[in-house]
């Protein structure tokens, strides 16, 4: 595709998706900037198993964006285990207005988010570190006024990696799949020990490019209390017995 024809389809995939009012000539120019260094770096780098146009316009960039009416306004955001920069640079692009932190434990990954970013004219900040070990430090424990990720790992894991970075009042916004309601009928005593309660569970499913539905579940989180100081435990510990 051209930059038009990408612009198209992306406002087609907005709009099927309801989420129109995003899709405005700068965010369209930027995503499709945004998409043709994404496909350049993973010709190299394994960003993402999604690598064509339309499959990238669907299940990355309309994805991301369709949670990013939750954040409040001038909100302070962590994505945990970005990745390739998903959800942080579309939500970035889309709602400049907050500050967005990029966390992965792979160098080259915080790298390729900072670089894109800085060439993009908007600025996401990068964290390379593991989120179990960052999380005890004082500076960054509950200094975030939302957590956010997507397809990181199952919800009880997922909540002890995220939850301790966000302040008293905060949000936690987890972008999950299909398995989502079931993974948080499991991860419901987590969340509440961690100090969070479930506010809202966003069920809307993404419509692609031929009409088929992906199932998809954004799980809202209030931070009602202060995460004990016992979490984050290692990883070894979360891993083998999950709240």
């Amino acid at each position: 595709m051209n930059k038009n024809e990408f612009s198209d389809e992306l406002r087609l995939a907005f709009t099927k998706n309801g989420v129109a009012e995003f899709a405005t000539d700068e965010i369209c120019d930027r995503l499709y900037e945004l998409y043709r260094i994404f496909s350049e770096v993973s010709s190299y780098m394994n960003l993402t198993a999604i690598r064509d146009e339309k499959g990238v316009i669907y299940k990355h960039f309309t994805d991301c964006v369709m949670s990013a009416r939750l954040f409040p306004q001038g909100a302070s955001v962590l994505d945990v285990g970005s990745g390739g920069g998903m959800p942080a640079l579309p939500l970035k692009i889309v709602r400049p207005d907050l500050t967005v932190t990029a966390l992965d434990a792979t160098a080259k990954k915080v790298d390729y988010i900072t670089d894109t970013a800085s060439k993009l004219g908007i600025e996401v900040r990068g964290m390379c570190g593991r989120a179990e070990e960052l999380g005890t430090d004082k500076k960054l424990r509950e200094s975030y006024d939302v957590v956010t990720a997507r397809a990181v790992a199952e919800l009880r894991i997922l909540s002890e990696w995220c939850i301790p970075f966000i302040k008293q009042g905060g949000k936690f916004i987890a972008l999950k799949g299909k398995r989502g309601a079931d993974e948080l009928s499991d991860a419901e005593r987590a969340i509440k020990t961690l100090g969070c309660q479930v506010t809202a569970i966003d069920t809307t499913p993404l419509t692609l490019d031929d009409g088929t539905l992906n199932e998809r579940t954004i799980i809202v989180c209030d931070k009602i209390s202060h995460t004990a100081g016992t979490y984050p435990r290692s990883n070894a510990q979360i891993q083998k017995k999950p709240l």
